[in-house]
């Protein structure tokens, strides 16, 4: 087998030497957004890579493969964000991007007609109600459907056809996860439950807006009890962005092994050594940390 024609990815160098010297946690955070960006190259060339000549998808190819082009954008997005020292946002994206990965991981995993159909089936439940409520409607007015309604049900109707499901296949009140678990669960099989609950459980909180996102983010707190509004921006910090690259790392080799592990044997030993001096990045930050710098 001839060797893949593999786009070449700059190599980010973290020399221990250099790195501790750094006096500042800007210093971290701008060779952690670095090694995102390789990181993030990588995503994309796995997301470009096909084991057939026609480079086209099959409907369960293309569930696995979306999520890696999900994830390359949701990288894409962090490194804007981190740029523009958005926390607040980054740390929606990151949230995202976590469950991005587990998802995709667990697709893999348990891979099975059964497992993406009713990972597609729960997509299209909102589909299913939005449909049955349009109906619903123009039945109770007693006349046809408006332009809009037609304009809704025809798309709703593409989406079903593309997925090659049928209404009838939609069951939403059965449909409380996909897979029967719930994002912890996945993670959980996957071994990820520790970083779930240390890091991205919370992030429901930023993603959803709830009260605890305000506390952290958004107010300022007063002994009296009062509250006041902060506008300002915080600058996210290089844990954040080594944790993702270390995730997404574990996500293309599990989808390239998934395709064809001998074939992309080229990747994976490149993957490796940007997993090690990621690694080494975060150890030098930690003692950094511990510094009290």
């Amino acid at each position: 087998m001839e060797p893949l024609n593999i786009p070449r990815v700059e190599k980010v160098k973290v020399d221990e030497s250099i790195v501790r010297k750094f006096n500042s946690e800007e210093d971290y955070t701008g060779l952690s957004l670095d090694l995102l960006i390789e990181t993030g190259s990588y995503v994309c060339i796995a997301g470009n890579l096909s084991t057939t000549e026609s480079q086209k998808w099959s409907r369960d190819e293309a569930l696995l493969g979306g999520h890696i082009v999900r994830l390359y954008k949701l990288i894409s997005g962090l490194l804007d964000q981190t740029c523009q020292h958005r926390r607040e946002i980054g740390f929606i994206l990151c949230r995202l991007a976590f469950e991005c990965v587990v998802n995709l991981r667990y697709l893999i995993k348990h891979a099975s007609p059964k497992l993406f159909e009713s990972y597609i089936a729960y997509s299209l439940k909102h589909e299913k109600q939005l449909r049955d409520t349009i109906l619903s409607n123009v039945k109770a007015r007693g006349g046809a459907p408006q332009e809009i309604e037609q304009r809704m049900l025809k798309s709703i109707e593409i989406s079903f056809k593309t997925s090659g499901l049928k209404s009838e296949d939609v069951r939403a009140a059965d449909l409380k996860n996909w897979g029967g678990k719930s994002i912890y669960d996945k993670a959980k099989d996957l071994g990820l439950e520790a970083a779930y609950l240390a890091a991205f459980g919370g992030g429901s909180h930023n993603v959803h807006g709830n009260w605890q996102d305000l506390l952290e983010y958004h107010l300022e707190t007063h002994d009296d009890g009062s509250f006041t509004p902060v506008f300002e921006w915080h600058p996210l910090r290089p844990q954040l962005l080594n944790v993702i690259s270390l995730f997404a790392i574990e996500a293309i080799i599990d989808y390239l092994t998934y395709l064809a592990p001998i074939e992309f044997k080229q990747i994976f030993q490149a993957l490796d050594e940007l997993e090690k001096r990621i690694l080494l990045l975060e150890r030098l930050h930690e003692e950094f940390l511990s510094k009290g710098k």
